[in-house]
């Protein structure tokens, strides 16, 4: 039986920049663990491609990869299967497989231009802060349309989709100053003003929010060489567990000081975004995850510096290795690697990280006041109209009751008066007869 052991990472393996090449859960339920990750798929279907039945099993070995292959040379286990990079140095303890991976070493930095985005001028503000704005607007053009419609008797007498468009368009109309002049009423009047002067810190923040995105994404230069870095002293980062840090230091010759080491791809993230380090440098299989991941934050810039993928280690001499070799070139012809491939960079979702120094898009917290104070204006304008033509109304009708009255009383008056008169005559008939 072929004894395949694995290096893992010890607590943190699981969330480190390779857990999608080799993952190891453990089922307290049974004791027993879980292997799962694309090497472990590789070199299954490798076996699988044998000519010969070999029988295996995986051991997990908590320790380095250069460990991991001297224990390969001692012959304590038959081969050293995972996320083994194929380097020099290891050749003197053990010999690899072809690469199951594609080699190299590539830097990752931030995405420096989104300007062309044919949205872009939507991002400053929010979907709930348009949608507000929106409704807010046409509120205030609904209420201006009815108390426009007691001075505008024409308004009255439109047929109802006519008056439907009357009201969008006053809805509108009230963000330019000429619309002022042509309103009847002083209530339609203030709503008016109050919204203009909302609108306009609106669209100044606006402006502000998307001059300032145009600008400082135009203002990031793209780091696309690594004299740059070198140039600047500026911080790099690499995996914590490989060989790159190495690598860095000897052939492309950073400073030991301004190289940092990260176990994660959130870790990474977050020191590239908050400017901890200017770039990252990863394997290429490492990189094409982190990029598929963070699709639209991060790209791969510069050259590829060539140094050996993912292999299988066995023993000096091993009569497997040619087989496994063959096998392994068998994966390559049919395809089956490349859909291996495909399915595992598939299987990162595209998120979208927020920098601290990317503009943030505006929400309607940002002008809570600012609308309640129009909302408020206009909403007190209506109930101001529709208390003042209720009290009108009864007025008028009070006013003609009261004339009513006084009409009754003057006729009772007025036919008084006119009896008075006769009968004063009839009295003086009387008293001076002829």
């Amino acid at each position: 039986m072929l004894i395949a052991q694995m290096a893992t990472m010890t607590p943190w393996s699981n969330g480190s920049v390779t857990n999608k090449f080799v993952r190891i859960e453990h089922d307290p339920s049974t004791n027993t663990s879980v292997f799962s990750g694309f090497s472990l798929q590789v070199f299954d279907r490798t076996v699988q491609n044998l000519k010969y039945s070999l029988p295996y099993e995986y051991i997990v070995f908590d320790g380095t990869y250069t460990e991991l292959v001297k224990q390969v040379q001692l012959k304590k286990f038959d081969a050293a299967v995972g996320d083994i990079a194929i380097i020099s140095s290891r050749y003197a303890y053990v010999e690899f497989t072809h690469a199951h991976t594609e080699s190299g070493v590539v830097m990752v930095v931030p995405v420096q231009s989104r300007s062309h985005r044919a949205w872009l001028f939507m991002k400053p503000f929010t979907k709930a802060m348009w949608l507000l704005t929106l409704s807010i607007n046409i509120y205030n053009g609904f209420v201006i349309w009815i108390i426009e419609k007691n001075y505008c008797p024409e308004l009255q007498r439109q047929p109802f989709l006519h008056q439907i468009g009357t009201l969008f368009w006053l809805a509108f109309a009230t963000i330019f100053p000429l619309q002022g002049d042509k309103l009847h009423s002083n209530l339609s009047k203030v709503a008016t003003v109050v919204w203009l002067f909302v609108a306009l810190i609106i669209t100044q923040s606006y402006t502000a929010s998307l001059t300032s995105m145009l600008t400082v994404q135009h203002l990031k230069p793209v780091i696309d060489h690594i004299e740059i870095l070198k140039s600047e002293n500026a911080h790099v980062g690499c995996s914590k567990r490989s060989f790159v840090k190495g690598y860095l230091e000897e052939a492309l010759h950073f400073k030991s000081e301004n190289i940092k080491n990260f176990t994660s791809t959130e870790a990474y993230a977050d020191a590239l975004w908050s400017g901890e380090i200017a770039a990252a440098f990863l394997e290429v299989p490492v990189a094409k995850l982190f990029v598929a991941k963070y699709c639209k934050s991060f790209v791969i810039a510069g050259p590829t510096y060539q140094v050996g993928g993912y292999g299988f280690a066995f023993p000096k001499g091993s009569l497997l290795l040619p087989d496994m070799d063959e096998a392994l070139l068998n994966i390559f012809e049919t395809g089956l690697l490349k859909d291996l491939e495909d399915n595992l960079l598939a299987s990162e979702k595209c998120v979208e990280i927020q920098s601290d120094n990317e503009t943030v898009s505006l929400s309607p917290q940002s002008f809570f006041v600012l609308f309640i104070f129009t909302g408020g204006t206009s909403t007190v304008a209506l109930v101001v109209y529709y208390f003042h033509r209720e009290w009108k109304a009864e007025v008028e009708d009070s006013m003609a009751g009261h004339k009513g009255v006084w009409m009754l009383m003057l006729m009772v008056v007025e036919k008084w008066r006119e009896h008075r008169r006769k009968f004063s005559r009839k009295v003086s008939d009387v008293e001076c007869p002829n």
